[in-house]
């Protein structure tokens, strides 16, 4: 006996559609819902940070002896703003892929009596800096700074531009250059070729005193002047080494010389906020400049940047704290630092 075909009623039918479109209306829901609650994703902005290594026992605001160069097991975490920026790449400040552009400044009055020799000696730092480093040559004038050669990486080229100045070209009427903290946010504000993909630096000859400044300096307060270009100089990614000079052979009468002291502390207060460095040795200008240039080469070769994806949009400024791995040595490093290296202050 064949058995019958009995065909779905009409109401079952309709219950199943209506039983998938509910499903497919509460699915509709709930991704409405989420995506509505969800958080968008962070923004992450590539971003190179120049950092070295420094004894555990050290402090910032003080000389230490250079250490060996960073490895990536060296660092064990850092942060930008509170929040965690992992580590693309590690690499070499010089001989390395990124193109370090080191400007050089020369304090108009404390450079007049420089000898031949001297230039020489810079000369002969400019030969042995790699191929990866471009070079451009300015003096602090009047508290601003006047290019003379913009950045090549022709060396015979950055090394004529070292001409000494005579005291009517230093300074008219008054011999005297504001102060070297001035001059350095002036720079800032117009650095030449500002590519974020390029590391930034100074190199500045002067004595480091603040003589348009008619604010003491006491206690462990920081120079106003000093505060002003560290601030500047971190958010637009500038790394500083002061070189300390002041000029013996031709004394200004119209000149305050202030104190040696004063000099050497404004440089290791700015050195010690932004990752760079204070070149000094005793109380008095070098003999010669090699030693100290020679320290400088080799603090450069103890560098390495540090590639992150920082937290935030490109320009966003915010504190850096970076966690060394080892338990002998700590990591130096700005105390701050913009997401994609752009600069801020651009005109």
């Amino acid at each position: 006996m064949t058995p019958e075909y009995t065909s779905p009623s009409p109401m079952h039918t309709q219950s199943r559609f209506l039983s998938a479109a509910l499903i497919l209306a509460v699915t509709a829901c709930v991704l409405l819902l989420f995506f509505s609650v969800a958080p968008p994703a962070a923004a992450q902005t590539p971003t190179l940070i120049v950092m070295r290594a420094m004894p555990i026992k050290a402090k910032k605001s003080e000389a230490f002896p250079v250490q060996p160069l960073l490895v990536r097991s060296d660092i064990g975490e850092i942060r930008i703003g509170g929040k965690v920026a992992p580590i693309t790449d590690f690499q070499p400040v010089l001989r390395g892929p990124h193109v370090l552009q080191l400007m050089v400044l020369l304090d108009s009055e404390q450079m007049l009596g420089t000898n031949p020799a001297q230039f020489t000696d810079i000369k002969q730092f400019f030969s042995d800096l790699p191929s990866n480093v471009e070079i451009g040559v300015g003096w602090l004038l009047q508290g601003r700074t006047v290019v003379v050669q913009p950045f090549t990486t022709d060396r015979d080229l950055a090394g004529k531009a070292l001409i000494a100045k005579t005291r009517a070209e230093a300074a008219n009427p008054k011999n005297d250059n504001g102060n070297p903290y001035s001059c350095l946010r002036d720079l800032v504000t117009k650095w030449p070729s500002a590519d974020p993909a390029k590391l930034r630096a100074v190199l500045m000859f002067t004595d480091g005193i603040t003589r348009s400044n008619g604010q003491p300096q006491s206690g462990d307060q920081m120079n106003p002047d000093v505060a002003g270009a560290s601030q500047i100089m971190q958010r637009n990614g500038v790394v500083p080494y002061s070189f300390y000079w002041m000029d013996p052979i031709i004394p200004d009468p119209n000149r305050s010389e202030g104190g040696q002291l004063e000099g050497q502390q404004n440089f290791a207060d700015l050195a010690s906020e932004t990752g760079g460095a204070a070149l000094y040795e005793g109380l008095y200008a070098p003999g010669s400049f090699a030693p100290l240039l020679n320290r400088l080469y080799a603090i450069l070769d103890s560098e390495t940047v540090v590639t992150v994806n920082a937290p935030g949009k490109p320009g966003n400024f915010a504190r850096l704290d970076v966690r060394s791995q080892r338990d002998d040595i700590k990591v130096f490093a700005p105390d701050g630092v913009t997401a994609g290296n752009t600069m801020l202050t651009k005109k």
